[in-house]
């Protein structure tokens, strides 16, 4: 069975076989489903955080002042 660790600040790290299985990549979300009391299944979330690229404004260059 895959384990994983909490870090002191709350963070773990899924298994590469578990995101592989899940089919997520960099930037992915989960989402942590009760199955039972104190028992969660992770599934793949909806959205992933490269999906905000497409909802930020171009950067605009500042000029330098040199």
């Amino acid at each position: 069975m895959p384990t994983a660790m909490v870090t002191f600040n709350g963070r773990i790290t899924l298994p590469t076989h578990v995101r592989r299985q899940l089919g997520l990549k960099l930037g992915d979300s989960v989402d942590f489903v009760e199955i039972e009391k104190r028992r969660f299944a992770i599934t793949p979330g909806s959205s992933s955080t490269m999906d905000l690229e497409d909802c930020t404004p171009d950067m605009v260059q500042v000029p330098s002042y040199d």
